[in-house]
């Protein structure tokens, strides 16, 4: 570990583009901290941004919905809107279709269609969230027109604002950008959740129930790194398909460096989560702001997934968004015509139609490992509670979409940056 920290900050080029990734991260956390002019953020209870689709959107930025700072919003308007034009790209609209095709330029119309999408976003988002919790909690000093339109402006500038570091991060930095301010936002709250827990879990009334508290707290972090582990042991998992190129005679096949084509068991990532967590959080939200009656409380308690009903609905939900999104991002077709052009073939598989149905049939198996092992680490906040009711107070849950996310982006900026140390020594040797 000492010898690759010594290895990055040794090498020219990555130290520079790990002190910038730093700084931008240390610019991003400074105004994490700045609550926004107008708002009184002490009226905000914490039970009010902990469930539904709040509780989402604080995680993702790291407690800062909390604070209701200028960053509240993060980079969920920019998640939602890339997902849509995704959505769209699929031949839902002609010309999203036709950029999909255009490589480069039209990846770069597509960026311009969704930072304009992210703006009109973050000013729906901003203005729902200050009305919302106004009405709920009173947060506006002066709650009139003017200020609605002067806090809806600060958090739509701050939320594209920190589109636009991330996308400096992925551009000069190391890493995906977007994804590393979810991470730092994550990562920031963990010592001190560490420390609540412990204030939680451990009594010190005498030496016998200090003794038994504290191997109980021992026995939950323990429990964290075993979850850790089975997270990264898992996102670094995947399924090889051997490919073969032919040769120049066309007549003898031979191997290439590449001899296999990657298919990662948990290709979706956490999206998957989120998708199902949104679309039950929605409804939830918007009915706490109703006036209670039999319907409205049928509603929270089926749509709530610490409920059997809701839990249910979560589970499935997370099985067929898995589903859904490994195949979007996964496109056999795709894979099966770039083999098809470079000479590639999969051994005792057809070109063409069968190679497409053989990837196809691969991504399938390995997604529903995926999917169970999504499904599971997002069941182990439910659960454990309910069979451990020592961790149903605490602030650090066991497993859970936070967890999901900062290991699949600390292992993909760690591969990212021994690349580069990789491609720095080969350049080297190639000099010497």
């Amino acid at each position: 570990m000492l010898n690759f920290l010594k290895n990055v900050f040794k090498k020219g080029e990555l130290r520079r583009k790990v002190i910038f990734t730093l700084g931008m991260l240390f610019v991003f956390r400074l105004g994490a901290a700045v609550t926004v002019p107008m708002i009184d953020a002490n009226a905000l209870s914490s039970s009010a941004t902990s469930s539904g689709i709040f509780g989402i959107m604080n995680m993702l930025g790291g407690g800062m919905l909390e604070r209701f700072s200028i960053f509240s919003l993060g980079v969920s308007p920019y998640i939602t809107s890339s997902i849509i034009i995704e959505l769209l790209s699929m031949d839902v609209i002609p010309t999203l279709a036709q950029w999909q095709k255009e490589g480069n330029n039209g990846k770069k119309k597509k960026d311009t269609v969704t930072r304009y999408l992210t703006l009109c976003l973050s000013v729906i988002q901003g203005g729902s969230l200050t009305y919302a919790f106004d009405k709920g909690y009173g947060i506006l000093n002066n709650p009139t027109f003017w200020t609605y339109a002067y806090v809806v402006l600060v958090m739509a500038a701050g939320s594209m604002f920190a589109m636009w570091i991330g996308d400096q991060i992925t551009i000069k930095g190391v890493g995906n950008g977007i994804s590393l301010l979810i991470f730092t936002g994550i990562v920031a709250n963990l010592p001190n959740n560490f420390l609540t827990t412990y204030d939680t879990m451990v009594s010190w009334k005498n030496m016998s129930v200090a003794a038994r508290t504290t191997a109980w707290y021992a026995l939950f972090v323990l429990a964290y790194l075993a979850i850790v582990v089975f997270v990264v042991f898992t996102e670094g998992a995947i399924r090889k398909i051997p490919i073969f190129y032919a040769s120049n005679t066309q007549t003898i096949m031979r191997v290439k460096e590449e001899t296999h084509m990657p298919i990662k068991i948990n290709s979706s990532s956490v999206i998957p989560v989120i998708f199902a967590s949104s679309v039950l959080a929605a409804p939830r939200t918007i009915i706490s702001f109703m006036d209670s009656n039999a319907t409205t409380e049928m509603i929270d308690n089926i749509l709530d997934y610490q409920q059997p009903i809701g839990f249910v609905l979560y589970v499935v939900m997370i099985v067929l968004f898995t589903f859904f999104y490994s195949n979007l991002q996964i496109d056999a077709r795709k894979i099966a015509d770039d083999l098809k052009r470079s000479g590639g073939a999969i051994p005792d598989v057809r070109i063409g139609d069968d190679t497409k149905k053989y990837i196809g049939k691969v991504l399938n198996r390995v997604t529903v490992v995926g999917s169970l092992f999504l499904a599971i680490i997002a069941a182990i906040p439910v659960m454990a509670p309910v069979i451990w009711t020592a961790t149903s107070d605490n602030a650090l849950s066991l497993g859970g979409t936070g967890l999901i996310i900062v290991t699949g982006v600390a292992l993909e900026t760690v591969r990212q940056i021994k690349s580069i140390l990789t491609r720095n020594e080969y350049h080297g040797y190639i000099r010497r």
